[in-house]
């Protein structure tokens, strides 16, 4: 078998030198390898030792340059210098020598003092391990002549020097330690497990062994010798045996090299060949030494192994090739004997992301480390600037604008290069397989961690309808138009809460979903929607519903229609129904009808627009929307679908029934299917179980047509679909209820989208329910907001949590977060936000100096304060009537309202620089102008705030110090002398 071994001492240069011996075991080769060099002439083939019989084993010496030893078959060991071998000009070693008893040399060791180990099979009359010395052997006589003898009668399968004195040495039945300075060996462990020792480079207490059935072992010599040493009957244990690993029969292959070798390059790593083609990389990892032991011996686990599969089969044998920073290569030979080199592929073991999505890659076979890094512009909040017509819609304005198609052109900087190595063959591929080909940085820039920063920048979900609008108006963001439409309901139904039309006396029925109400009080008895300590029945919840639907039809004149009724009237779920429909958008008049009939054929889809008609019920309306239509096709089909009124009557099938069946099999248009459906078997049922049909508009055929029985098992059914699948848009369905959170959880649990369902869930809790999911969502968010920075968004979702959670009650069912900064009085040291009930309760002051605060009793009456006095109040502390210190500017007390003067500060925009408005879109000016209100007014109101220098104690209004720093470094209190601004 061939073999391949690493020399580390005969090269001073950056060349590494192997000796070899080629699979038929008759000659010796020398080469050279410049381990930087991945090309295939970093091999040198530098000398070459031909004509041996049936080599054994081989070894070199580390000290002795070229000095190479070689054991046959036939009981000779040859010691020569390889490099000057094939060169007669130099003199240089060339010894054959054998045993007094000629037989098989198994094993052969070179320690650095000249001293040859060679290991032999048994005999009764001459040892088998054998120790001479080259410097003394005579060169005219073959036979050696031993300084050392040991292990008689036993057969020498493996040795290996520790040391200059030191050498293990195994028989198939021992492993011995021997010093050659005793007579005895230091320790004798009976073992089978004794072929092919093999030191760690890393660890001198560290060695390999195998056994005939191919188990490998790893020992400890400090283990081994501890057992022989101890009075107690205990046998010494490997390290880690790891079963039949280098191959069954691998020791009766006598002159076999197991294909086992110690990484050169890292501690406690090594590498095994399996099947000659396939290489194994172990990495092993301490766990510590167990304290009854008694010893200082690491217990070893295996961490990880890695595959590597060889560039060529039938490799024989390999040995590392190390390079720079700890990277290493493969030096292989084939059965052919060619030698060859092996890349390795380092990969990467660690990952972690950054709260920025920036990934870094840790590699732990190398120092260094990759970072693929994100970054994004910077982008402003838009939640103030809303269009007013969009702020005034209602439950009927669902459909607006529903065929909403985000804007997915994107220029090559915004989608990023793709790796494509074809030109021919990426024109085959679909959208699949297209997202394979981009490039890290691309992919991570699409994670949803980066789209939910990008979308907090711009104060997503802080209002509904500003929400709407950026999605809109954007083009990096994740703009699915389920996300968009559930906003938009989501905006009509706080509007609804905001103006009072879904609240009743006894009855808060804000951003509940259809089937909430549809189950009358099972739907809403898992919730706090009933005033508190009220407890309604069937009729009394009836009559509160009804309340609500006469309040919404006074809010928006011409709300509903009677005549779609009738045939329920004598329906116990009536009013249910009605109000359904009402937050479904679909309790419309007939203007209304006609109105959403003209909007969507404005937008060119007359399908959409005739499926509506049959939705109402309206088949000529259908027929006269697609003849309208200027496409052939339509009209087509308008012909078709008039035949509704010929054969509605005629029971039975006939061909036109058929056709119209075959047809909403066929057509790819959903809403033509439908239509086709339905006037083939006159069965709303065909177009509920069609999926193409957005689920708003499933429901509001499913309220109009559907009887009770019916109805409920369609919601039931619709329900558990959405919750399931985590369809947003299922909030319709289920309102944000403890249902809707179900819901939520599956769309987190399909998206990661955490911040959509956080900010969805703050409308109904915990307002109307408490939900630890819920909880989780917010502490989520809230934590990723800080972890970015953006503070202020994360103070603003905080406010819009307790604000959303008050009642139509006025309590506020949100754990509220103390404030994290007082102002504090100079005097007694208490907050002065916190007012001192007791002192004006009492009407008195405990600890003011201000004596014409005080107020005493005369004449036995309690004096009544003055409107001075109730004035000075408001600029004194609460708690010891100390008036607040006055601004050094103006004059005038601190925290003072209703100032006789604007402060404007040092960066407020005069009026002749406010943008002028532009005629032509008087929508843009108005957000432009309200815009401006709202930023003029939280700057003055700002600019009145408390400031003080911490380090001379003055204080001003915020407003008059930027206006002094912008022009003076030194406080403006007379006689002081503090940079305050510095």
């Amino acid at each position: 078998m061939g073999l391949i071994k690493k020399v580390t001492t005969w090269s001073y240069d950056e060349l590494i030198d192997y000796v070899s011996v080629n699979p038929t075991r008759d000659e010796v080769t020398h080469y050279k390898v410049d381990p930087q060099n991945e090309a295939d002439d970093s091999i040198m083939k530098m000398h070459t030792v031909k004509d041996f019989g049936s080599i054994t084993c081989l070894d070199f010496s580390d000290f002795e340059v070229g000095l190479v030893a070689v054991g046959e078959k036939g009981g000779y060991v040859r010691l020569f210098n390889i490099m000057m071998a094939d060169n007669p000009e130099y003199e240089s070693i060339d010894m054959r020598a054998r045993a007094k008893q000629q037989r098989c040399v198994n094993t052969l060791g070179v320690n650095s003092n000249g001293l040859v180990a060679m290991g032999l099979d048994r005999n009764r009359n001459d040892p088998s391990l054998q120790i001479w010395d080259i410097n003394y052997q005579n060169t005219s006589s073959s036979i050696v002549n031993p300084s050392f003898s040991y292990c008689p009668n036993e057969n020498i399968v493996s040795s290996k020097f520790l040391n200059e004195t030191g050498i293990i040495v195994s028989s198939t039945k021992f492993l011995k330690e021997i010093d050659i300075r005793a007579p005895q060996p230091i320790y004798q462990h009976p073992t089978r497990l004794s072929y092919d020792i093999k030191l760690n480079p890393f660890n001198e207490y560290q060695f390999s062994t195998y056994g005939d059935d191919g188990t490998l072992a790893i020992w400890d010599k400090r283990k081994i010798a501890g057992s022989a040493a101890s009075t107690e009957l205990k046998v010494a244990e490997p390290l880690l045996v790891f079963e039949k690993l280098v191959g069954i029969g691998a020791a009766s292959k006598k002159y076999m090299n197991s294909c086992f070798r110690w990484s050169t390059v890292r501690n406690r790593e090594f590498a095994t060949l399996h099947r000659g083609d396939m290489i194994k990389r172990w990495w092993l990892d301490s766990c510590g030494s167990k304290e009854e032991d008694g010893d200082d011996v690491e217990g070893l686990f295996v961490s990880r192994v890695r595959d590597i599969n060889t560039t060529f089969d039938r490799v024989l044998t390999f040995d590392y090739i190390p390079q720079h920073n700890y990277q290493t290569s493969l030096l292989c030979m084939r059965q052919s004997g060619t030698v060859y080199r092996m890349p390795v592929t380092q990969s990467y073991t660690k990952t972690s992301f950054n709260n920025y999505n920036s990934l870094m890659l840790s590699n732990c076979e190398v120092p260094d480390m990759d970072e693929i890094r994100i970054t994004s512009g910077n982008q402003k909040s838009n939640v103030e600037n809303v269009n007013k017509s969009m702020r005034r819609l209602s439950f009927e304005d669902l459909d607006l604008e529903n065929d909403y198609l985000p804007n997915t052109e994107e220029s090559d900087e915004d989608r990023g290069s793709l790796e494509v190595t074809d030109d021919e063959e990426n024109s085959y591929l679909g959208m699949n397989n297209y997202s394979i080909l981009w490039k890290p940085e691309n992919l991570l820039e699409k994670d949803i961690s980066v789209i939910i920063k990008a979308r907090a920048m711009l104060g997503y979900g802080l209002d509904p309808m500003a929400t709407v609008q950026m999605i809109d108006g954007s083009k990096t963001l994740q703009n699915n138009t389920y996300i968009r439409n559930t906003w938009r309901w989501i905006a009509i139904a706080k509007a609804a809460v905001d103006d009072g039309t879904m609240v009743s006396g006894d009855l808060d029925l804000g951003y509940e979903g259809i089937i909430g109400i549809w189950d009358g009080l099972r739907g809403i008895s898992n919730q706090n929607r009933l005033r508190e300590g009220r407890i309604l029945n069937d009729k009394h919840l009836e009559k509160e519903i009804e309340k609500i639907i006469k309040l919404r039809r006074k809010h928006k004149q011409g709300l509903g229609t009677k005549s779609g009724f009738s045939r329920f009237a004598d329906s116990p779920k009536l009013t249910q129904r009605k109000l359904c429909l009402v937050i479904s958008g679909w309790d419309l008049s007939a203007s209304d009808f006609e109105e959403k009939y003209q909007n969507i054929i404005k937008t060119g889809n007359y399908e959409k627009a005739a499926a509506w008609a049959v939705f109402f019920g309206d088949i000529p309306k259908a027929v006269e929307i697609l003849s309208s239509a200027k496409k052939e096709k339509l009209n087509l089909i308008a012909t078709a679908v008039a035949g509704y009124m010929a054969y509605k009557d005629q029971p039975g099938n006939n061909s036109w029934r058929q056709q119209c069946r075959k047809m909403s099999a066929e057509l790819e248009d959903p809403y033509l299917r439908v239509i086709f459906a339905f006037i083939a078997d006159d069965d709303w049922w065909d177009i509920l179980y069609e999926p193409a049909i957005s689920l708003r508009e499933r429901l509001g055929v499913a309220l109009r047509f559907l009887n009770d029985i019916d109805l409920s098992r369609f919601l039931e059914r619709t329900s558990s679909a959405v919750i399931k699948s985590g369809e947003l848009e299922g909030l319709i369905l289920t309102g944000i209820t403890p249902s809707g959170i179900d819901l939520l959880q599956s769309y987190v649990d399909k998206t990661s989208d955490v911040q959509t369902a956080a900010l969805i869930s703050l409308f109904g809790c915990p307002r109307y329910f408490k939900d630890k999911r819920v909880d989780e969502w917010v502490q989520t968010y809230r934590s990723m907001l800080n972890s970015w920075g953006l503070f202020a968004m994360r103070s603003k979702f905080d406010c819009l949590r307790t604000k959303l959670s008050e009642t139509s009650n006025g309590e506020i069912r949100a754990e509220v977060k103390p404030r994290q900064m007082y102002v504090q009085c100079m005097n007694c040291k208490e907050n002065i936000s916190k007012t001192n009930s007791s002192l004006y309760n009492n009407n008195k002051f405990t600890g003011g100096s201000n004596g014409s605060l005080h107020m005493t009793k005369k004449y036995g009456m309690t004096n009544t304060p003055s409107p001075l006095e109730r004035q000075n109040r408001k600029h004194s502390c609460p708690h010891c009537g100390t008036p607040f210190p006055r601004c050094v500017i103006c004059l005038l007390s601190l925290g003072t309202s209703n100032l006789p003067f604007v402060i404007n500060g040092a960066d407020q925009q005069p009026q002749d620089q406010v943008q002028e408005p532009d005629n032509e879109h008087d929508e843009d000016e108005e957000q432009i102008d309200r815009g401006n209100e709202n930023y003029q007014g939280k700057k003055l109101r700002l600019n009145e705030w408390f400031s003080f220098c911490l380090s001379c104690n003055h204080g001003m209004h915020a407003g008059h110090a930027e206006e002094w720093f912008e022009k003076h470094n030194v406080c403006p209190a007379p006689g002081c002398s503090c940079q305050c601004s510095k």
